[in-house]
């Protein structure tokens, strides 16, 4: 087969704007820092964009803690009471209730969060600095793909604008470069700095003596600021062309002038000062082309020639999502699920949705990118350690919802939730299977160890049924089930046999001998609940397919899609798909990963034109907008969802490539569709 001529199929689905829309802002960014602009290239009509999706600029190290009290600046997470679930050996105590420490709970919640590091807009001539949006006359704009920088240009009372806009590849560092005529007439560049803010925006614009903006020095060629919030501090140094003039105007308010037609500036943004040494605007547009170049032409790819409109639509949807994931999701720290484009969740990341986000990466030939966030789990290894202690169990029980602390966030949900304990192991796999070295066995040896040691003292075993089961005192992956009932749920049960058994591969591998009781237990853990032919939520659960239960995510079709389903029936797991998708669920409120779910586990059924239909459902939550993001609805929390695009990148990584025993070519796709791809890897 032919080499897919890459280039050719990417500029294809570059995304061009030309009107306004607050939902498709554009975003440029390498995975530690973005920057998210609107039809100007800038951020000139924030406001106009709050409502859809907001303009910010983040980085994986810009956190703030709002101080807990005016002589107290944080609240131990120890002091926080606990409510008592019990596993049916014991009680378990988990911060699950507010109780009498309402303040303490919401505060714990919201800090650290996310914000908005520095908005960058245009001023333009006259009396109305920023003007209606209809006075931006002809825009267009285009996200060229290839190259990872933003193209715009328009026209304002009949002269031009262009704007480029791209991050450096390897540092917090955003470049424009801007030509016009009406910048010799009063064109400017804005700098403005908002007071940090837990809100999805990220900022708040009112509380100006809440923080401070201070010039610490100013040569030729650059002026640093230092930006101090509370106990927090960073500094954001300009650089402008020869011809620029940066001029503090106000509290947070600094201008970029110039007397030429051109204006090219660097803004870098650093926890320390800025080194002397820093690329030049060509040599950093040159670094952004090559990055994006490498990656394009290194790692999976798939092209869908033949497809008609769905294929089409798909491979827009695949190709997005590779650059939304790799700017948003391919970080030092997991993602939170709005990515560095806005703050969900106060900006906090959840492991769960890790898998999602990630695990892409390492089956399309990209195990670097994951690489480095799976480092997190080895940083926070010693924290995960003390929650199992304080909880009775031995190992390492990862949390939930958490920052780069890994201190467990208080929820209701959050702390009973067990689906993501399993998961590093499936990292530490998948990168292994991408890379199989020794080093690779022993660098993550202690996370699989750590992890399983967890899952084996978690379950408890049934004398009646002899078996080992999972539950109560938990919550599945669907979440609207109380905890104190919740008793074998597939996917949960699925999961942890696989883990037990891929944690004893790996003492395989290094010549050690496997642990027997992990072995036992992954032999032996209780079977899916059934009832009618269909696999249960889990089984106190009989009403799964009644409208008290059949919304959230239809987790127990995971146990044979995202997993290899040994213990699972197929014959019952298709009722279950089928049940599912033709009026089981309400399919307008489950989420957007769970449509790709569905596609893997009808592309190991062999149902490959179900698995298309999944992909493409027709759902509120299953949209696709302009610039890739997948819009949840009309929830103004998550108006874009990364898990989304990473969990499509995973199924059509499966549907190509298949899985471990797999002998069929492209086994997820009907076999009238012409489908290329290369370097993808099989899926256990």
């Amino acid at each position: 087969m032919a080499k897919i001529n890459r280039k050719a199929v990417v500029e294809q689905y570059s995304p061009v704007n030309t009107v306004w829309d607050a939902y498709s802002p554009f975003s440029v960014g390498n995975g530690e820092f973005a920057f998210n602009a609107d039809m100007t290239g800038l951020q000139t009509f924030s406001r106009f964009h709050e409502p859809g999706i907001p303009l910010l600029t983040q980085a994986q190290w810009g956190w703030h803690t709002t101080p807990y009290k005016k002589d107290q600046e944080r609240f131990d997470y120890h002091l926080m009471a606990r409510t008592l679930y019990s596993n049916g050996k014991r009680d378990v105590p988990y911060v699950t209730k507010p109780g009498f420490q309402k303040t303490e709970f919401d505060w714990l919640g919201q800090n650290p969060h996310k914000f908005h590091m520095g908005r960058l807009a245009f001023a333009f001539p006259g009396d109305q600095p920023v003007p209606e949006q209809t006075e931006i006359e002809s825009p267009y704009q285009r996200l060229n793909l290839w190259e990872g920088t933003i193209d715009s240009r328009f026209t304002y009372h009949g002269k031009s604008v262009e704007v480029c806009t791209w991050v450096h590849p390897a540092l917090d560092m955003l470049s424009v470069s801007i030509r016009s005529s009406l910048l010799q007439e009063g064109l400017k560049l804005i700098l403005d700095f908002p007071a940090p803010s837990p809100s999805r925006t990220g900022a708040e614009w009112t509380s100006p003596d809440s923080h401070k903006s201070v010039i610490t020095r100013r040569d030729e060629d650059r002026t640093e600021i230092l930006r101090m919030i509370d106990a927090d501090r960073y500094f954001v140094t300009l650089l402008p062309d020869a011809d620029g003039y940066v001029e503090e105007r106000g509290a947070h308010h600094f201008e970029i002038t110039t007397v030429a037609d051109t204006l090219e500036l660097r803004l870098v943004f650093t926890q320390k000062p800025a080194p002397q040494e820093i690329p030049s605007i060509q040599e950093s547009l040159m670094a952004c082309k090559k990055h994006w170049e490498h990656f394009w032409t290194h790692g999976g790819f798939v092209n869908i020639p033949n497809g008609g409109a769905q294929g089409t639509e798909l491979m827009r949807r695949i190709i997005l999502s590779q650059y939304q994931t790799a700017i948003n999701c391919s970080g030092s720290l997991p993602p939170q699920e709005t990515g560095l484009v806005m703050n969900s969740w106060y900006g906090k990341f959840h492991l769960e949705m890790h898998y999602w986000h990630a695990a892409h990466f390492a089956s399309w030939g990209r195990p670097e990118l994951l690489k480095k966030s799976l480092w997190y789990y080895q940083s926070i290894l010693p924290k995960a350690i003390e929650l199992a202690s304080s909880q009775g169990y031995k190992g390492a029980r990862w949390p939930k919802m958490t920052d780069a602390s890994g201190v467990d966030s208080p929820s209701p949900i959050g702390p009973l939730l067990i689906w993501q304990q399993p998961h590093p192991l499936y990292y530490a796999e998948l990168i292994y299977r991408a890379c199989p070295t020794r080093d690779v066995l022993e660098c993550y040896l202690e996370i699989v160890l750590k992890t399983a040691e967890f899952m084996a003292d978690y379950v408890r075993w049934d004398e009646d049924r002899k078996c080992y089961v999972l539950g109560p005192g938990m919550i599945p992956s669907q979440e609207n089930h109380k905890p104190n009932i919740v008793m074998n749920p597939p996917y949960e049960l699925e999961y942890w046999a696989y883990g037990l058994h891929t944690a004893n591969e790996w003492l395989k591998r290094l010549g050690e001998p496997i642990n027997e009781e992990w072995e036992r237990i992954a032999s032996y853990m209780a079977p899916a609940p059934v009832k009618e032919g269909l696999y249960l939520a889990h089984e106190n659960c009989p009403d799964t397919y009644t409208e008290l239960f059949n919304r959230d995510h239809p987790s127990m079709v995971a146990a044979m899609g995202m997993l290899p389903g040994k213990s699972i029936d197929s014959a019952i797991m298709e009722n279950t798909l089928k049940k599912v998708l033709t009026g089981g669920w309400w399919m307008d409120e489950i989420w957007g990963w769970d449509f790709p779910m569905l596609a893997m586990c009808a592309a190991r059924l062999g149902l490959p034109q179900t698995a298309v239909e999944c992909l493409l459902y027709d759902s509120s939550k299953n949209v696709y907008l302009n610039n890739g993001h997948n819009k949840q609805a009309d929830r103004a929390d998550i108006p874009c969802y990364l898990p989304g695009n990473g969990a499509l990148l995973l199924a059509v990584g499966l549907m190509c490539a298949g899985w471990d025993g797999c002998e069929e070519e492209t086994p997820g796709f009907p076999k009238d569709w012409n489908v290329e791809w290369e370097d993808i890897l099989p899926l256990p």
